[in-house]
């Protein structure tokens, strides 16, 4: 560590003591000086020197400006040096940046959430229509609406599921004593027939009464009480040849003795007015 005495020492000072010691061995080298001044004469000879006024001038200004620059003291140059380092930024303010910038990601998090309610509520809202029209808020055709929303519909519904236990279509009375000239009767389908000889091969002739046929059109534009003695009526048949053919007791005759009173407590004409209300409401008519 140097005391502060040395540092208010001016650099010319300093110098000057350094030039002393080396007078010296500038002495010992002065023979070898002489030796090589005299070849660089030999060598100036061949060399065209330019410029030697500026050269001049520029030296004398440096001389000038380190004159003055050995006088100035250590301790000067060092408060100096002290004034130009800027001083350290705190980390607390890097740390409350960073601070406020969280906040902004929060923002962004809470605006992706608003965006996954709306397709949330889309979704529901969707999902809502097409519950409403699966339960019936708009019917496509008057069966659906009677077999959802009326007694009538059930009994008409219960019915095709198993008419033929009811009554037998087409009725025999009903059919051609005779097969067309030219057909051959379908098999498994009484009044149908299918052309096999000239120009008509392949086309079909159907002679049944549609007028008793088993559909919702027939069905649905008969009284409830006609419906209801057709029902009973192919429930008990179907029974019978459920015992003869699998016995007593099973599964399916529970849900038909089920239907059974059902149907025995259905109050008819107030179905029919059910019905009547529920295609009124709806705009429709029966085919």
């Amino acid at each position: 560590m140097s005391d502060s005495s040395d540092d208010d020492v001016p650099l010319s000072a300093l110098g000057k003591g350094k030039k002393d010691d080396s007078s010296d061995e500038e002495a010992e080298f002065a023979g070898d000086l002489v030796d090589s001044e005299d070849e660089e004469e030999e060598l100036d000879d061949n060399f065209v020197v330019e410029d030697e006024d500026e050269e001049e001038d520029e030296e004398e200004d440096y001389d000038d400006d380190s004159d003055e620059s050995e006088d100035i003291p250590l301790s000067a140059l060092k408060s100096k040096k002290e004034e130009k380092t800027p001083p350290k930024k705190s980390k607390k303010k890097k740390d409350k940046k960073k601070e406020k910038a969280k906040p902004a990601k929060k923002k962004t998090v809470a605006k992706k959430k608003t965006t996954t309610t709306k397709k949330k509520s889309t979704t529901t809202k969707k999902k809502a229509a097409v519950k409403s029209s699966a339960s019936g808020s708009n019917w496509p055709c008057a069966s659906n609406a009677l077999y959802t929303h009326s007694e009538k519909g059930k009994l008409i519904q219960a019915l095709l599921s198993r008419w033929w236990y009811a009554y037998e279509w087409p009725d025999p009375k009903d059919l051609l004593e005779e097969t067309p000239t030219g057909y051959d009767a379908l098999d498994g389908f009484p009044g149908m027939y299918v052309c096999t000889e000239g120009s008509n091969v392949g086309e079909f002739i159907d002679k049944r009464n549609h007028a008793k046929a088993p559909s919702f059109k027939n069905f649905a534009r008969k009284s409830a009480e006609e419906l209801k003695d057709m029902l009973l009526t192919a429930i008990t048949n179907q029974r019978k040849k459920l015992q003869d053919s699998e016995g007593e007791g099973t599964d399916v005759e529970k849900e038909l003795k089920n239907l059974e009173k059902w149907a025995m407590k259905l109050n008819c004409t107030k179905a029919d007015k059910d019905a009547e209300k529920v295609l009124k409401a709806e705009k429709l008519k029966l085919p």
